[in-house]
């Protein structure tokens, strides 16, 4: 601590331990690769010490990754940042060999100082590879795997209906009930917690969550994620907008993290707890100690994997549903076609539901378009080599930080025909009339740390998009001129990327729709 303290005290000494650091880790990266079997990709021209750090983006990453690839011709380039190797993946062949047949060498992740400032604990995101990571991973993979998630089905429909509802009554706040929708569900699957209404507590520790993650930065590319001592610098030489950002919304992180799961182990000691994801670890815990078993998770354990759970679910649903959403204003003619398969299947006599998923794929491929036409995250969080490797005849050498460009890889023309524009057909058979297009997979990430709630998360918003389809007309506001007004969604950048709130007009489609919706959610009561 004494070397730390005196390194941020004084500017000049903290420049001159960066300038030495910088000049020894670049004769030894000279040293070690100018005599490689293999080149290295592609890259940006390096400056000496200080490597790439200047050719690296910090706004809008995911648009300066795509030019890089497309000006050196490849789909991995290739970064030095003060010794550490970092490459970006821009294509989803490239993120397929390597991240996911690969998988094994690439499971591990970067230390990520900047979310240890912000309060992020032991949650399986973060988690470096080892046996703490191999342990959260199993327990949430088997609580949210395909035929787990069917038991959620109950609560999914009944929030997706009551969040129609609440459009219909109040349809200038419909992206707060979109966020209490996302929140709900995983409040309910995680915690046991039913949220009862609009300021409920817990709805605002969402948001500020949201709020925190979605200004943060692209993960790995902060100051202080290359030179650690700098997150001990004091707040008035602190010149990272990153740092600044993690140490202002810290609170809310540990909000997320603390205060939920002291509500449900309150309530678990005093046996009063609601079935829940939290509630199912916390009674092996409670059984293994009165076994005289030894804990493989501890309590830490639990609250971060139920944490996970939360920020993940809630995240992810509120995103992309958001996206869906205001494509159907965006897009009538997607909306008039979904809505006209919901009527071939479902009927207007009653609401759809789980059960008729089968039989509206559309609805599904809406779904699948709402993530790729803006991923959650454009520049997803970056994995991390075990051991040296080779890729198309590029070294990447062991150690480096592997970022995949989601983004990139949504705009693929060789895969993609005009991918800007919304287009749910476009993974509809050539057979019966489409593009034949495949999935976009890297907006749940990819190999050993794709997200384990994604299906849960996909089926949240299905339920919300076929409920709000079937009973709601959605159409663009009417300006003074008479004529519709034309918006255009702006997204913001982090580690999530959430869009920005239009003026949507939303409307019952018929009266009979909108008893139905009242049926639903007082039999829900």
């Amino acid at each position: 601590m004494d070397i730390i303290n005196s390194i941020v005290v004084s500017p000049t000494r903290l420049g001159v331990v960066v300038a030495f650091l910088g000049v020894f880790l670049y004769y030894v990266f000279q040293s070690r690769y100018q005599r490689l079997p293999y080149p290295l990709p592609p890259s940006p021209p390096a400056e000496p010490i200080i490597g790439h750090i200047r050719r690296l983006p910090m706004e809008n990453a995911h648009i300066k990754h795509m030019e890089y690839a497309k000006q050196y011709n490849s789909d991995v380039v290739y970064f030095n940042v003060l010794g550490n190797h970092m490459i970006v993946l821009n294509t989803q062949k490239a993120a397929n060999e390597l991240l996911d047949k690969r998988g094994a060498n690439y499971q591990d992740r970067p230390r990520f100082v900047l979310f240890e400032v912000m309060g992020w604990g032991l949650t399986l995101t973060f988690l470096p590879y080892g046996p703490r990571f191999r342990l959260h991973r199993s327990v949430l993979q088997t609580g949210f795997t395909k035929t787990a998630i069917t038991n959620y089905r109950p609560i999914q429909e009944d929030e997706a209906r009551q969040a129609v509802a609440r459009i219909l009554k109040r349809p200038e706040a419909w992206d707060f009930a979109v966020r209490r929708f996302a929140s709900a569900i995983v409040l309910r699957i995680g915690f046991g917690v039913t949220v009862r209404s609009d300021d409920d507590p817990f709805i605002k520790i969402a948001s500020d969550a949201n709020m925190a993650t979605g200004g943060g930065g692209n993960p790995g590319t902060a100051l202080v994620d290359y030179l650690p001592p700098f997150r001990y610098i004091p707040e008035f030489l602190n010149f990272s907008k990153s740092l600044q950002h993690a140490r202002k919304w810290g609170w809310a992180i540990r909000n997320l993290h603390d205060i939920p799961f002291s509500a449900i182990k309150k309530e678990f000691d005093e046996g009063t707890a609601n079935p829940s994801f939290a509630y199912t670890l916390l009674m092996k815990y409670k059984e293994n100690e009165e076994a005289g078993i030894p804990n493989q998770l501890t309590l830490q354990d639990i609250q971060g994997a139920s944490g996970a759970v939360f920020i993940a679910g809630s995240n992810t649903t509120f995103a992309t549903t958001t996206v869906a959403l205001l494509n159907m204003m965006l897009n009538p003619e997607v909306f008039q076609k979904a809505r006209a398969e919901i009527d071939r299947v479902v009927g207007t006599e009653r609401l759809p539901s789980f059960d008729d998923r089968p039989d509206l794929r559309y609805i599904d491929y809406l779904v699948e378009e709402a993530s790729r036409w803006r991923p959650l995250s454009p520049i997803g969080i970056p994995h991390k080599s075990l051991n040296d490797d080779v890729y198309n005849g590029m070294f990447i050498p062991r150690g480096t930080y592997v970022y995949y460009n989601t983004y990139a890889m949504s705009r693929d023309p060789t895969v993609y025909k005009d991918p800007e524009r919304f287009n749910p057909d476009r993974y509809t058979p050539k057979d019966e009339g489409g593009d034949g297009e495949p999935l976009l997979v890297g907006p749940f990430g990819f190999g050993r740390r794709v997200c384990v709630g994604r299906h849960l998360a996909q089926a949240s918003v299905w339920a919300i998009m076929a409920t709000l389809i079937a009973t709601t007309d959605i159409s663009k506001p009417i300006g003074p001129n008479g004529k519709p007004v034309e918006q255009t969604i702006k997204f913001s950048t982090g580690l999530s990327s959430h869009p920005g709130t239009l003026d949507v007009v939303f409307k019952p489609r018929s009266e009979k729709a909108l008893r139905l919706l009242s049926e639903a959610v007082m039999d829900a009561e």
